[in-house]
């Protein structure tokens, strides 16, 4: 999802004005960002849930919110699972190295392709093939911050901020067709509690919002969480990629 920045996405309208050409890359901001790649670069596992809201289109004019709740965990390099609570469906998905599982709770129905052998590429092939995107597993990695500085062209440390009781660190980053803002709190463990992105080259700019919680950090995570076994009666389909 956060890697994608660079394919789209709008201008955010702060209280202050840049010019659209101006490059501005904040040490204090960039220093923030980096210290938090590091942090999730050196866990052997992280977990945490997340709550999504989105602006999807109702019609011409008008934007409806979407709420879904993600709980994640992984287990580096290569495994994750995620247990998707939607309005209007419930899945599951297994990644255990090798190959990735997709569960509908609802249809039970499940589908299983081989996958490349680490997260950050299979997330990648995922999104790309299918349009499966998972709540900011992208940002986990050492390289997030440069990458980030690479895609913008405006980073910046708004201040400490505040939100629900707890310091947090407000950053803006943008580049000509997105906004993202951060608040990463303040603490031993430096995590995302707030991520907020606005998007222009879309009707009625809307809104994708992520809050974090129940954080986990080096879990022992059993190898049979990212194993999946067909549920009784469950009936196999075939993924058919986007492209």
């Amino acid at each position: 999802m956060l890697k994608k920045i660079s394919l789209g996405l709008v201008l955010f309208a702060c209280s202050f004005t840049v010019k659209a050409q101006e490059i501005v890359m904040d040490t204090t901001a960039l220093t923030i960002l980096d210290n938090m790649s590091q942090i999730f670069g050196s866990m052997n596992s992280v977990g945490f849930d997340s709550h999504i809201s989105r602006d999807i289109a109702f019609s011409n004019e008008v934007l409806v919110k979407e709420f879904v709740k993600n709980e994640i965990k992984i287990k580096g390099p290569n495994k994750f699972v995620t247990r998707i609570h939607g309005e209007n469906r419930e899945e599951l998905y297994k990644y255990n190295g090798n190959q990735v599982f997709y569960y509908s709770l609802n249809t039970n129905r499940y589908a299983v392709a081989d996958a490349p052998d680490n997260i950050v590429e299979t997330m990648d092939w995922l999104y790309t093939d299918f349009g499966i995107e998972f709540t900011a597993g992208d940002i986990l990695y050492p390289n997030f911050s440069k990458d980030l500085a690479e895609n913008m062209d405006h980073i910046q440390f708004l201040g400490v901020v505040n939100l629900d009781g707890k310091r947090t660190f407000h950053i803006l980053a943008r580049n000509e067709i997105i906004s993202v803002q951060f608040w990463i709190t303040d603490g031993i463990y430096m995590f995302p509690d707030k991520i907020v992105m606005t998007y222009l080259d879309v009707d009625n700019h809307p809104q994708y919002e992520i809050r974090f919680s129940n954080w986990e950090v080096n879990h022992e995570y059993p190898e049979s969480i990212f194993e999946f076994d067909p549920p009784p009666a469950s009936k196999q389909i075939t993924w058919i990629t986007e492209n």
